[in-house]
């Protein structure tokens, strides 16, 4: 079923969305659609740009928007500002109202802490797709996660290994959550973080 978020993911031409590549719209719908006003702070790890983002321009035959993903969270969330960091210079995005992006290095611990120091450590949606390795993906969680609120939504995008990563997690005492997706293919998980 098609959503109001995959409606204005496809219109970004974000590749969350079913139309595009992942059926990740529908989760995060269900998930915030009851909260959408009350979010009041979006961070993702991983800002989408056109080098790196060509079979989207390929499926939609619609050129890429640098942070296409950054522009679908403003939308949906009225009231949030969106931050988005990448280690690529070129993937930032600027003099756009609610969205601000950082270059930050994932893997790097004092980058990590320099990010929440700009962004506030009371972030309310964490989505993490940035590097898609399972090592990376449980460096970002285990170095970020307690530096950000407890409340927080913190969400792994892109996954091959889903038990391993979660496994991994739960030895440092997170709790995890792999939504049932429509189809599930190669990195076509996602993982939800709890944090402790």
């Amino acid at each position: 079923m098609e959503t109001e978020l995959c409606k204005i993911a496809y219109k970004w031409t974000t590749d969350k969305c079913p139309k595009i590549r992942h059926y990740y719209t529908p989760i995060y719908y269900e998930m915030f659609k009851d909260r959408r006003d009350k979010i009041r702070k979006v961070l993702e790890i991983g800002i989408g740009y056109p080098r790196v983002m060509g079979h989207v321009e390929k499926k939609t035959k619609k050129k890429y928007i640098t942070g296409a993903s950054l522009f679908m969270w403003r939308e949906f969330f009225p009231n949030a500002q969106v931050f988005g960091a990448d280690h690529t210079k070129s993937a930032m995005v600027k003099g756009e109202d609610r969205i601000t992006t950082f270059v930050c290095d994932e893997h790097n611990k004092n980058d990590l802490e320099k990010l929440v120091e700009k962004t506030g450590s009371d972030i309310d949606i964490f989505i993490d797709d940035g590097a898609h390795d399972h090592t990376s993906q449980i460096f970002l969680a285990v170095n970020i996660l307690p530096l950000l609120s407890k409340d927080v939504v913190y969400v792994i995008e892109d996954i091959f290994s889903p038990k391993r990563v979660t496994r991994e997690l739960e030895k440092y005492g997170y709790q995890c959550e792999v939504p049932k997706l429509l189809f599930e293919r190669y990195r076509e998980n996602l993982i939800i973080v709890k944090n402790k």
